[in-house]
């Protein structure tokens, strides 16, 4: 009989905090503002008639409300998971391994002065 596998469960951070999400809620209203201007404007000086230019400019920011709505929800339950150094209770070397010959040493540097 085969044991299950135990998962391992990282752990992990929100990419965005709750300033960055207010600021993408607030991006979200600018774009409903520009859409529904954009729309409007374009459908009277299209000579077309206001109620349905008004009508089609409500459409469309609603529709770009819900889709920016949805993009804000997506990022906010973005996740990265935390790379987390060695702690000590860990076997192996501690400290970087780039450029061990230049790395410090307190051994080395008693025995040059030692020789000096």
């Amino acid at each position: 009989m085969q044991q299950p596998s135990k998962a391992v469960t990282l752990a992990r951070r929100a990419v965005l905090d709750e300033d960055a999400l207010s600021w993408a809620r607030r991006g979200v209203w600018a774009m409903c503002i520009a859409v529904y201007l954009a729309v409007f404007i374009g459908g009277i000086q299209g000579g077309g008639a206001e109620l349905l230019a008004m009508g089609r400019a409500v459409a469309f920011t609603l529709a770009a409300g819900v889709l920016g709505n949805k993009a804000v929800d997506v990022l906010s339950r973005a996740s990265l998971p935390v790379e987390q150094g060695p702690t000590a209770d860990q076997d192996g070397p501690v400290g970087s391994l780039v450029d061990l010959m230049a790395s410090t040493n307190v051994a080395q540097q008693e025995d040059g002065a030692e020789a000096a």
